[in-house]
């Protein structure tokens, strides 16, 4: 007799085991080297051909040669094996060459343990809550395969399996939960917010210049995400400080890296706001905060120019809490930093010095020509475009006097140069401006699109001032957002900005984005951002703060231990149960036989087994087969009622071999 592990897999089965596991090894097209998703994809093909035409079939030779191209597509691209993307690779392959020797229920269990394995390294590269989704739908579609390669039986109906693999799920949830909960926590989220990536990451960087930010400034990625404490800033006062450039050779402009730390010197004139912000991964160490930052967050530090830096680059997604006023005043200028906001770049040409010249002739105070160089970008014929023309080696002049198309970082460039040559010290900022409110979450996005730079100056008995020369151009670009769909590439064309009133259709797809992103923002905020701070302040809410390091962990096991504890008995009291009484009563007559040395097989039904007790022993001839009959007749015919289960039972009770 053939064992059922043997048995050849029904096309049915065959089917549904290459589509689960073409799913699960998807999203890796996007993590390794494209030679190796295609040849898994052309095993793949190959395979499923097979299943129609059995001639196809691979045999040893032909499985032989193509393992070995398998290995040496791996080697060819990652030749030491190390690290997430080999490994992963390895396994990909692996997977596509036990589809190939796929044959009986068997092999089942090996593919979808595969499989179960290559779901979990989905989280090596991404969490996001729609793959958390998405692995869950696999990991149910592999346990109801795994399921119907452990029944005695083939069957071609695969929808008790995943009756089977439903119940199994739902049964392990609540471990996972308790599990989740009373894991010890690191000081940081178990998951770090996100999987490091080596790929080129979105963001304003440490260096600026003409079209760097107009660049960033047409992608539509999020940049981070904001919870406030209380309510929302108006668009006008959505600042986020990052990087902030002291040093240009005519070109480029760059950050201080020497940068001291800050001091004492900040008078908050208002309200401070209190928020937590959700940073994807970005270029550099810099955290993003409404200006100008009081209170950081640890594993931070504060310069003296206010910039936000992070003990380590911030190549994982990462949140924190900052505290910031809105409405503050600086105090006195270091010789140090005035000379570097004083700092001028070879190139200053004769016509930009008699512009200042002319400004200075009819301002009284600093103030004053800082308002007249506003009034020179907002009365001369200046445009705001993500699409300049091109400029030479002199970009400052060439754009204030011949081009005039330019976006924020060329006019915060060249007011910042002018307000130097004007002797004021200037400095540029960059970061990103507004954000947009989710109404659905209440908290604040900030994409890639609302890159901004701005230039501070320092005033007389004032301090350091923001001084947006953009607004003077755009001031709509304060109170809505590029829309990146709307941008036009032809040169010098205007930028468009997001239409308040779009139409049902654009509303009714605003409500879905809005609603997907809040769902998004949770699942990092509640479940990736579930810190050890987090799971104390959680064990404080519950009355168990006492519960701390291998206390939690006794518990963890404790609980869980218990939980499994009485998972198991309540489905023993339900089998139970649910065991048909006569059943019962029949295996008390078969446990009576065994007395005699009469043991019914496993594959033994009570007609066979009847008729060979009667040939061993003729003398109960009589009582054997009157109760074997009447079993029959009441388990599988149509003798069920009250009057033949007396009757039977009565047999059984009697019955004294």
């Amino acid at each position: 007799m053939i064992p059922a592990s043997c048995t050849p897999l029904s096309r049915v089965q065959q089917y549904a085991l290459i589509a689960l596991l073409t799913l699960t090894a998807l999203p890796h097209v996007l993590n390794i080297d494209s030679r190796i998703s295609a040849l898994f994809l052309v095993l793949v093909v190959y395979r499923t051909l097979a299943i129609e035409k059995s001639i196809l079939l691979p045999g040893k030779w032909l499985l032989l040669l193509v393992t070995l191209g398998a290995l040496g597509n791996v080697l060819m691209h990652y030749p030491i094996l190390l690290g997430r993307n080999a490994g992963v690779a390895l396994l990909t392959s692996m997977l596509a060459l036990k589809l190939m020797e796929m044959r009986v229920r068997r092999d089942v269990h090996i593919l979808v343990f595969i499989g179960y394995f290559t779901l979990v390294t989905q989280f090596l590269y991404r969490d996001d809550s729609w793959l958390v989704l998405y692995a869950l739908l696999l990991l149910f579609g592999l346990t109801a395969m795994l399921v119907e390669s452990s029944r005695s039986t083939a069957s071609a109906n695969l929808i008790r399996p995943l009756g089977v693999s439903l119940s199994l799920l739902v049964q392990a949830l609540p471990i996972m939960i308790l599990l989740f909960i009373l894991f010890p926590r690191f000081s940081s989220p178990l998951w770090s917010l996100g999987a490091e990536t080596g790929a080129a990451v979105s963001g304003v960087s440490g260096n600026i210049s003409a079209g760097s930010i107009s660049r960033l400034s047409r992608s539509p990625e999020v940049a981070f995400r904001v919870d406030f404490n209380g309510e929302i800033p108006p668009p006008a006062q959505r600042y986020w400080r990052g990087p902030v450039f002291w040093f240009s050779d005519g070109k480029n402009w760059n950050a201080d890296e020497n940068e001291e730390l800050a001091g004492a010197d900040l008078i908050s004139l208002g309200q401070t706001v209190d928020y937590s912000v959700t940073l994807e991964p970005t270029p550099g160490s810099w955290l993003y905060a409404l200006e100008l930052p009081v209170k950081v967050p640890r594993d931070s530090q504060l310069r003296s120019d206010y910039q936000l830096i992070r003990n380590t680059p911030v190549k994982r997604r990462v949140r924190y809490s900052v505290s910031s006023v809105l409405d503050y005043r600086t105090g006195p200028l270091a010789e140090k930093e005035r000379q570097k906001g004083l700092q001028l770049p070879p190139g200053i040409t004769p016509r930009m010095l008699d512009l200042v010249t002319g400004w200075q002739q009819q301002s009284r105070s600093d103030t004053a020509l800082v308002l007249k160089a506003l009034d020179y970008f907002r009365q001369q014929d200046f445009y705001y475009t993500l699409y300049p023309p091109l400029l030479g080696d002199n970009p400052a002049d060439q754009f204030l006097f011949d081009t005039r198309r330019g976006f924020c970082e060329h006019y915060a460039t060249s007011f910042t140069l002018l307000m130097r040559i004007a002797g004021i010290p200037a400095r540029v900022v960059g970061g990103y401006q507004g954000g947009q409110v989710n109404p659905l979450g209440d908290y604040l996005i900030v994409r890639q699109s609302d890159a901004h730079a701005w230039a501070e100056v320092w005033l007389q008995n004032k301090g350091w001032q923001r001084v947006d020369p953009t607004v003077a151009v755009a001031p709509e670009r304060i109170q809505q957002s590029i829309d990146p769909n709307l941008i036009n590439d032809i040169i010098g064309a205007p930028i468009l900005f997001g239409e308040i009133d779009s139409g049902l259709l654009r509303a009714m797809l605003n409500q879905l984005r809005w609603g997907a992103d809040a769902l998004n923002a949770s699942w990092h905020r509640w479940v990736l951002g579930y810190s050890k701070e987090s799971q104390v302040y959680l064990m404080r809410l519950l009355g168990l703060g006492f519960l701390r390091g291998p206390k939690l962990a006794y518990a963890m096991v404790g609980v869980t231990g218990l939980f499994i504890l009485f998972l198991t008995l309540t489905l023993l009291y339900r089998v139970r149960e649910r065991r048909d009484p006569i059943s019962s009563t029949y295996q008390k007559f078969c446990q009576r036989l065994q007395r005699r040395g009469l043991v019914r097989l496993a594959h033994e039904g009570p007609k066979d087994f009847a008729e060979r007790v009667i040939n061993k022993c003729p003398e109960l001839a009589g009582s054997v087969s009157a109760i074997s009959s009447l079993y029959i007749g009441i388990r599988y015919g149509r003798q069920d009622n009250k009057p033949n289960r007396r009757r039977f039972n009565r047999l059984v009770r009697g019955f004294r071999p």
